[in-house]
């Protein structure tokens, strides 16, 4: 489990929202209409989520490695 950007979420990661861990179907980005960048999120069950494309979300990979920089960068 690991502390990640939205931008860096994909398929197959389960994701902690609302109290919940949900599946992510799929995930896009997308801009609000003043020109921020956003995240969409797709689950496998429940409605879909909209995210700041750098607000930090709860992730796990099943076991599958979640690489976060530092702060600063650098790996």
């Amino acid at each position: 489990m690991a502390r990640v950007m939205a931008l860096r979420v994909r398929r197959g990661d389960w994701v902690s929202a609302h109290g919940q861990w949900r599946e992510v179907q799929a995930a896009r980005s997308d801009r609000y209409a003043s020109g921020g960048l956003q995240v969409v999120l797709v689950f496998k069950a429940g409605p879909a989520l909209r995210v700041n494309a750098a607000d930090v979300l709860t992730v796990d990979r099943g076991g599958r490695a979640v690489r976060v920089k530092p702060r600063g960068g650098h790996a």
